[in-house]
């Protein structure tokens, strides 16, 4: 009786896990030209890269086992293959070219072909998850570049609550970080720093109980180099004609642990001429970004200025103070309004202004066919070298996802974008992205 009994749980349990599950293949084609032209204040010979590479990501998806607490699993296996990349570190007579940022290195060179397993354990009870292993997810204080073959994921734990109506709470630890272009878990630190940090805290609150507006509260903090402070807002408002929306951010950040105590091996990037103690943080960024959309068409208009002796601190991987290519950094995205294809317009002191164009050609009967072109230009930069020191950069995309039929999945992407900064030791650059995906369900 008893045995029929958690016989019958079993079955159930493995019903609810198996039959709510997904599965698919993503095939990933991805080309990266990077050129660079010259570097700025200086004769060194700017660094060019080209990647080429073929992935091919399957994820799974689990439901969860029935009863008051739920359990599941989401895996993902990537392997990438490289298909042509240029460049050797060993090889000091010929730096032409350089490896890449789609590859890990071998012997100098970019590797043939890499794989990487992401398990994630998850548990469910009433409204909250709990999640814990690989985590990919971006918030307000945390961002995860998707700008390669492989995208960078983190290793922790993550809890999201939603049982408060109109609230959704987030608390979480990263202990590692897995960028780009590498497969094992490396320690953390923020730009100019060289020793890693094993912890990184992230907590906040979404509030959605206002009409058509998302209000955010968020925390953060890198062991040993900065807390940060987040408070945000979101808003859509429909007009008789078109509709405008609203984006506004602002952060706090300051120094902690080894970096408030000045260890220079936790310094972080900044202008600290005035008598400020290299390398600590102290630095506060807002932003706003207001958009006017009407038939397919949207335009925007935002401001963003930095103040303090620091750069805007955001998490990054322990390899890029010891990485070698440098150029292409480790992958690390900030969370701030400013992050573009190229560069982040994160320096002390730096006003930016933005211009944004994007169009949907649904609207023209183009299901599935988008193009969006940015322009952002930064002043007010404070550095050692000059203080009239300035940057600016264009992006244009032209995207395409087949919405029906056979090919349904199929999505093309070409991004192109130029910087030109005029910062010493900055380099001017073009740079081309062509993306193929192909997703295919299994089940």
């Amino acid at each position: 009786m008893v045995g029929a009994a958690m016989a019958s749980f079993m079955l159930s349990a493995h019903a609810d896990f198996i039959d709510d599950s997904h599965a698919d293949v993503t095939l990933l084609n991805r080309y990266l030209n990077q050129q660079g032209r010259d570097v700025a204040g200086s004769s060194a010979k700017a660094k060019s890269y080209r990647d080429w590479g073929q992935g091919f990501e399957f994820n799974f998806k689990s439901g969860y086992t029935e009863g008051t607490v739920g359990f599941g699993l989401d895996l993902q296996a990537f392997y990438g293959l490289k298909l042509d990349s240029g460049g050797d570190l060993n090889d000091k007579d010929h730096q032409g070219r350089y490896p890449g940022s789609m590859f890990p290195l071998d012997n100098g060179k970019s590797a043939d072909q890499f794989g990487v397993l992401s398990p994630t354990f998850k548990m469910r009870f009433l409204k909250d998850e709990l999640r814990v292993g690989t985590l990919y997810g971006n918030n307000p204080v945390l961002a995860n570049t998707d700008g390669r073959l492989y995208q960078q994921t983190n290793t922790g734990v993550q809890l999201v609550s939603k049982d408060l109506t109109d609230f959704t709470f987030t608390a979480g630890d990263i202990f590692k970080t897995k960028i780009r272009n590498e497969t094992g878990d490396t320690g953390m630190i923020t730009a100019g720093g060289t020793k890693e940090s094993d912890r990184f805290l992230f907590g906040g609150a979404d509030y959605t109980g206002l009409p058509n507006t998302t209000v955010s509260l968020w925390y953060s903090n890198l062991e040993d180099y900065y807390q940060q402070a987040f408070l945000g807002a979101k808003r859509h408002d429909s007009l008789t004609v078109g509709a405008i929306d609203s984006d506004l951010r602002m952060f706090r950040s300051l120094g902690t642990g080894e970096n408030a105590d000045g260890n220079k091996d936790f310094a972080a990037s900044g202008f600290y001429g005035d008598g400020g103690t290299k390398g600590r943080i102290n630095q506060s960024t807002i932003s706003l970004m207001e958009s006017y959309s009407l038939d397919g068409h949207t335009v925007g208009i935002g401001a963003q200025k930095n103040s303090g002796n620091s750069d805007f601190p955001y998490l990054d991987s322990g390899l890029n103070s010891g990485d070698a290519r440098q150029g292409p950094g480790s992958g690390a995205d900030t969370p701030a309004l400013t992050n573009l294809q190229l560069n982040k317009f994160q320096h002390a002191g730096e006003r930016t202004w933005l211009a944004q164009y994007k169009y949907d050609f649904g609207k023209v009967g183009l299901d599935g066919l988008k193009f969006a072109a940015t322009y952002a230009h930064g002043d007010q930069i404070r550095t050692p070298q000059d203080s009239s020191a300035k940057e600016w950069e264009r992006d244009i995309s032209l995207a395409y996802e087949v919405p029906t039929g056979k090919l349904k999945g199929l999505g093309v992407t070409w991004k192109n974008a130029h910087a030109s900064p005029d910062i010493t030791g900055a380099t001017v650059q073009d740079e081309n992205r062509f993306y193929v995906s192909y997703v295919v369900p299994l089940w």
